[in-house]
């Protein structure tokens, strides 16, 4: 039986040297092909393509979650080695969901047998990417303590932002803890609305946590901010061009920190669907949909929105089949705004269904009537609708559509 080939990583481990020498006789169950010094270098190895599994130490230099995420794309099974008694460093691994075996240091033999047992029962693990080699699957644990819920819009401010904040904002209202997250690697706005002028990204700093395997749900809490409402916000990037520093896989263990997180988050994503990774060469580029391929793959519940009017509910239809294509069957909430009679005549509630029930099969749908001038005070003053206009038509939509999602979510 051939050996099988491994890359190793794992420079600062007691006995690395001997190990290595060890692995690299003739007749081994498992051969060393590259010592690699750093994540660089092995992600440069791994897609090379010779290599079936990568062993990883916890102090290999430049190790983060997007290497795990990188090495599994590459298709490669990752395995993290530690010395028997090193607790830290198996932590540290374990925070990367990488599977560990701890080798006994003063034994070279006993060491190869357990590495080489550890390697033969490799299975794929939860950093396995799909077929398109894109996306990696969503955390979702069992014993999650909140949901997630992903506010997403097509292009052409249908008020999705607007949408997101009315929602967290009356969850709180109703004693349900909340945390909005922005999302939007395009341009995210929910800081501009609520008046949030720190340019500091609560978005990024969780992502670097995450990336290094040290976000859980109290460091989520310290990434967010509490606004006048009562709910919590992770504010998104300030710039657009800073999109790169939220990859995939943190934004996975992000998700599930939400999720983690009692209450409800809802995360405010941007309006790209596409898999834009099938116009790249390198399918190891960031990818700047991630965000929200990302957020709603892993949503317990979607909140799709769009404007009344016919160019907004026409991108509304076509944005619901690329939910389905990304949720499955993940239950869609579908809000209409700005519904008025100046553009779609003397009923334009029931057109908004007609079009609705008729295109895309929609049966339940939140209008949400146009209040320009409340709106416009909300954007001038930083507030929420609940508070600049309480007996809003507009915020009186918002409550109920967040008094049916809690309702619904609540048992889970």
């Amino acid at each position: 039986m051939s050996a099988v080939p491994i890359l190793l990583g794992a420079p600062g481990l007691p006995g690395e040297p001997e190990l290595v020498t060890a692995l690299t006789r003739p007749g081994t169950s498992v051969s060393v092909i590259r010592r690699c010094v750093d994540a660089v270098d092995m992600l440069g190895a791994a897609a090379g393509g010779h290599a079936r599994v990568a062993v990883i130490g916890a102090d290999l230099p430049r190790l983060a979650r997007d290497t795990v995420a990188r090495l599994g794309a590459s298709q490669l099974r990752v395995l993290g080695v530690a010395a028997d008694g090193d607790v830290a460093g198996e932590q540290r691994l374990r925070a990367l969901d990488v599977p560990v075996v701890t080798l006994p240091i003063d034994d070279v033999d006993a060491a190869i047998a357990m590495l080489a047992r550890a390697v033969d029962d490799q299975r794929p693990t939860k950093w396995e990417y799909s077929g398109e080699g894109t996306t990696p699957a969503p955390l979702v644990g069992p014993g999650a303590a909140g949901c997630l819920v992903a506010v997403w819009g097509p292009v052409g401010a249908p008020g999705r932002t607007t949408t997101a904040i009315a929602l967290a904002d009356e969850m709180s209202r109703r004693g349900t803890p909340a945390l909005l997250v922005d999302a939007d690697t395009y341009g995210g706005t929910v800081s501009a609305h609520l008046g949030m002028l720190d340019e500091a990204s609560g978005l990024v700093v969780a992502c670097r946590q995450a990336d290094m395997g040290a976000l859980d749900v109290a460091d989520l809490a310290g990434a967010a901010r509490t606004v006048a409402g009562g709910f919590r916000v992770v504010t998104g990037i300030p710039r657009a061009e800073r999109w790169a520093e939220v990859r995939p896989a943190a934004l996975t263990r992000l998700w599930q920190a939400c999720r983690e997180t009692p209450g409800i988050a809802v995360a405010d994503v941007g309006f790209s669907l596409e898999s834009d990774e099938e116009f790249l060469v390198d399918a190891r580029t960031p990818r700047r949909n991630a965000a929200s391929l990302t957020a709603i793959a892993a949503a317990d519940r979607i909140v799709a929105v769009g404007s009344a009017d016919p160019i907004g509910i026409d991108r509304l239809i076509a944005g619901l089949a690329d939910i389905g294509r990304i949720a499955g069957d993940t239950p869609v909430d579908v809000v209409v705004t700005r519904v008025r009679k100046s553009v779609l005549g003397h009923d334009p509630h029931r057109q908004v269904r007609a079009a609705l029930a008729r295109h895309a099969g929609v049966q339940d749908v939140t209008l949400v009537p146009d209040d320009q001038a409340a709106f416009d005070a909300c954007l001038r003053e930083g507030r929420t609708l609940a508070e600049i206009a309480p007996r809003s038509a507009a915020r009186d939509a918002h409550r109920a559509l967040a008094r049916s999602i809690v309702a619904a979510v609540a048992p889970a």
